[in-house]
């Protein structure tokens, strides 16, 4: 009873007070909002996201151009494809409208890009500039010197409730029971420092360790859990890019090779052309899907050609270790949570050595490319997956290898693009999709794949429903309509079906997903959506001991309302509704929702900015809602919003000087439907999961 009061009595309360701030929107509306930070236009790559994906790549592109505008009269293809949030019709329509009118001579001409409408635009304008076309002028090392730009990040961060696994325990205890708790303390720590030239050099490294690990003790004798370097030099010579240490590898549409994040399904429907990087630095914390070692593209006239080599120790479940030879014969699976807070996952801890090599060669004209690409795979030793029917056709034994060519043209005005692979088991996969832009107020984008079940790639990130592309056909259609001015109606419809078994189905199956995102953005003033998502896939049935399962149908449903303005140049806010559905054929349906208030302001007379945000949500776990988070810089979180109760965060930015900025961040989930949060170690004896972030940046 207790519960259904403070349910009702804060959320009458809560949408009282958001029904006076949209009053006071409406009647007084002469304000000014601010143009879209890097941190918004990260939001809503994210918004469909329901995991925290490592966004540092997108963030050091997007921050690079913010504080070095792209000069548009000078721009490559490759340059604006950093810009993530346009796509390849309007990047195509940009390039093209400076072949045949010259250079632009004023930011306003972007209004007369075909397919561009305000509200990209007004995405543009924090990142770009036109002027002069610049001129190449020879690197010079000591300017390399001067006027390169070094900063250090350090950041900590924990929780305030004790989990079971930082507990006190007796010494005979653990002995008995080496895995019941953690083996160090629960701070996280977080150290980077890069170096950049005008991005001719860039160099940096990355040093992490999670709460749990230890620290300068014990079997991590040296610091940290993770550490990380890279060395990236750009357009030497005939080098295009030359890359030691750390780094990724982006090639065609991503059936081969893509390590780091690979985007899906988003708001942004017409975002479904994968842009190929080549190599790049990694400077994340994902500690398992990168390169380590060396890697280079050189580049004569209309071709390129990369070659990468990789040599890396990664964790594995060690199924069969040889105690009179001291080795490993044999592993069950890959472990990649980089987590070694126990015993047993130190004994994990780099089993194994990864060898990877590989290239690519590229053909690019002006309007059509090409390319070819291999990549091998060696482990010292066998994968011996314990066989069950859905993963009889995944990768086992140590040694794989994929080739895959890839295609890219322009057929009046019509993007086409696509890839076709093959593992060295014969098994195949497609994808192919076009982009067109048939009127400036409409747009397209259509993609077909089809993955066998056998095909295998380990580092792939191609467009697909499922984390990896094997057992699945589908096909897309996205739409982008600008019906009036401020206004923009995205839309997509993916149809897809798993041939084979796959995890939580022991059946061929198959499902579908609508999309509709309506946007509303008055100039300097409001910004508002409404999104519809529906999902309907299929899954075991589970009800009583059925030796055979039956599939049903699982529905998942989101609605959400978003609304953010600005009431002057110091502050903004935000609001939010979302409303989620979950049903089974075999059960009752699930309901939740999730309703907050931002506040972000920038203090006048110091340089003080603080994003506050204040949530109520009632949501099954089914039925759970994930939201993003403004945090500290390269700080990424988008908590899932499952249970009852209220949750809170204050994200502070302070700048102590020209060269030094503090982030100081508090949250904390309050619920009301239980005494006890988690489970297994993690496990909170309590109502309350506080967090404390704290970060500065050095600039030298």
């Amino acid at each position: 009873m207790s519960t259904y009061i403070y349910k009702y009595q804060y959320l009458d309360k809560f949408i009282y007070s958001f029904l006076i701030l949209l009053s006071i929107l409406f009647i007084n509306f002469e304000v000014k909002s601010q143009e879209k930070t890097i941190e918004a236009l990260i939001e809503e790559i994210a918004s469909n996201s329901d995991e925290e994906l490592d966004y540092t790549s997108l963030y050091d592109d997007l921050l690079y151009y913010s504080q070095n505008k792209l000069n548009l009269n000078s721009a490559s293809r490759e340059d604006l494809e950093k810009l993530h949030f346009i796509n390849d019709v309007q990047i195509e329509n940009i390039l093209n409208y400076i072949a045949k009118n010259g250079n632009f001579l004023t930011i306003y001409e972007l209004q007369l890009i075909k397919g561009l409408s305000r509200i990209e635009i007004f995405q543009l304008l924090p990142f770009v500039t036109v002027g002069e076309t610049d001129e190449k002028k020879p690197f010079n090392l000591k300017k390399a010197i001067k006027y390169g730009r070094h900063s250090v990040f350090l950041r900590s961060q924990f929780l305030i409730e004790e989990q079971l696994g930082f507990s006190d325990i007796h010494d005979t205890m653990l002995l008995q029971k080496p895995n019941s708790r953690y083996k160090g303390n629960r701070m996280k720590y977080y150290l980077r420092y890069k170096y950049n030239y005008k991005n001719k050099i860039q160099w940096g490294m990355t040093a992490e360790k999670d709460p749990g690990e230890a620290f300068f003790k014990d079997e991590q004798k040296y610091g940290f859990d993770y550490y990380s370097a890279h060395l990236q030099l750009n357009d030497f010579g005939v080098f295009k890019r030359i890359a030691i240490g750390d780094f990724q590898t982006k090639f065609g549409q991503g059936l081969v090779l893509w390590s780091g994040m690979s985007g899906g399904k988003s708001s942004y429907v017409l975002n479904i052309l994968k842009k190929s990087q080549g190599i790049r630095k990694y400077s994340s914390t994902d500690e398992n899907k990168f390169m380590r070692g060396i890697a280079s593209t050189v580049k004569y006239k209309n071709f390129e050609l990369t070659g990468f080599y990789s040599r890396k120790k990664i964790d594995a479940n060690i199924s069969d270790f040889d105690t009179l030879e001291n080795e490993i014969r044999e592993v069950s699976s890959f472990q990649t949570t980089g987590y070694h807070t126990t015993q047993s996952e130190l004994d994990d801890k780099h089993a194994i050595t990864e060898m990877v090599y590989g290239g690519n060669l590229l053909f690019r004209q002006k309007k059509f490319k090409l390319g070819l690409t291999f990549a091998n795979y060696e482990y010292d030793t066998e994968l011996n997956k314990t066989i069950k029917p859905y993963n009889q056709y995944e990768f086992s034994g140590n040694h794989n290898y994929n080739f895959g060519f890839d295609y890219y043209f322009i057929f009046n005005d019509i993007v086409f693009f696509g890839e076709s692979a093959i593992s060295q088991n014969g098994g195949m996969a497609f994808i192919n999709g076009a982009l067109l832009n048939p009127a400036p107020q409409v747009s397209f984008s259509v993609v077909q794949r089809h993955y066998q079940k056998n095909y295998q790639a380990y580092y792939s990130g191609a467009f697909a429903e499922s984390s990896k592309a094997s057992n699945e056909n589908g096909l897309y259609i996205g739409a982008q309509i600008h019906p009036y001015k401020y206004w923009k109606l995205s839309v997509y419809f993916d149809s897809y079906k798993f041939p084979w078994l796959k995890s939580r189905a022991n059946a061929p199956s198959k499902g579908v997903d609508y999309f509709a995102q309506l946007d509303y953005r008055a100039a300097r003033r409001l910004q508002m959506y409404l999104k519809f998502k529906r999902e309907i896939k299929q899954e075991n049935l589970n009800i009583g001991e059925q030796v055979i399962k039956t599939l049903e149908n699982v529905d998942k449903n989101l609605l959400r309302f978003h609304i953010s303005y600005g009431f002057s140049r110091y502050l903004k806010l935000k609001n939010r509704i979302e409303i989620s559905k979950y049903k089974r054929d075999s059960s009752n349906a699930e309901e939740g929702y999730v309703i907050y208030q931002d506040i972000n302001y920038q203090f006048r007379k110091i340089p003080l900015k603080i994003n506050f945000r204040y949530a109520l949500f009632d949501s099954p776990y089914n039925s759970r809602i994930y939201a993003y988070e403004n945090d500290i810089l390269y700080g990424f979180s988008i908590p899932a919003y499952s249970g009852k109760g209220t949750r809170y965060y204050i994200t502070m930015k302070y700048t102590i000087t020209k060269k030094i900025d503090m982030w100081l961040r508090f949250s904390q989930f309050h619920y009301v439907d239980r005494k006890v949060i988690s489970s297994g170690l993690n496990e909170i004896n309590g109502q309350n999961k506080s967090e404390v972030k704290i970060q500065f940046r050095i600039k030298i």
